[in-house]
């Protein structure tokens, strides 16, 4: 008896911002989903109630909701394979995976404060972004091993997670990988993944919530 594939259904708004990680994941493993692009501006209000933290992204497994970006992430890395078996290695490559996410709720408090044209929050808080990224990506490079993974010898989910962050980040401050040539080695390494690849060149235009330009 054959056993059908899964199938994953990832529910997110219509930005890259925390739901890039999941898509680039998701291409990685090269396994089966679909995507719903919630309008973040028009839909997404009236939208809230139907998932069980008010919150996206969210990855429909079996009928089954699971939220939160890293928990997603981790949940297909260990489940297809593409994690640290080793218990104390996963934690530290979790480090990373966590310090790169929070910053990602100051660049998003400067969208916000972009949106309601809040000039002094936006400098505000886009100082802390400045400051706050090259001090991640300066401890992400003595992270990663000569093979050229974090804490690892091949490639696991926490190496996508970051790249697909880094992918981001790099546009929202030109010359942010300029000092650190094996973060920048490893984001263009899994960008060079096929199915990465074919991602990248296809998917939609910044949101004008997200997008760079303007932004300082």
């Amino acid at each position: 008896m054959t056993r059908t594939r899964m199938t994953y259904h990832l529910a997110y708004l219509d930005l890259r911002a925390r739901g890039e990680p999941v898509r680039w994941i998701l291409r990685a493993l090269d396994v089966p989903f679909t995507e719903e692009r919630i309008d973040l501006l028009e839909n997404w209000i009236g939208r809230k109630h139907e998932f069980e933290w008010g919150r996206v992204p969210v990855l429909v497994c079996e009928g089954q909701q699971l939220h939160q970006t890293t928990t997603i992430c981790r949940y297909l890395g260990e489940k297809h394979h593409l994690a640290s078996t080793d218990i104390w290695k996963a934690a530290l490559q979790q480090e990373v995976v966590e310090a790169f996410h929070d910053a990602s709720a100051h660049v998003a408090f400067t969208f916000f404060a972009r949106m309601r044209q809040d000039k002094v929050q936006q400098q505000f808080m886009w100082e802390k972004v400045k400051t706050r990224l090259p001090e991640l990506v300066q401890i992400l490079e003595a992270r990663i091993t000569d093979q050229g993974w974090i804490r690892s010898c091949k490639m696991t989910w926490v190496d996508v997670f970051v790249a697909a962050y880094l992918d981001l980040y790099k546009d929202y401050l030109p010359g942010l990988l300029d000092s650190f040539p094996k973060s920048k080695e490893l984001m263009d390494r899994v960008k060079a993944l096929p199915s990465i690849k074919a991602w990248i060149e296809k998917r939609p235009n910044w949101h004008k919530f997200e997008e760079p330009q303007g932004l300082v």
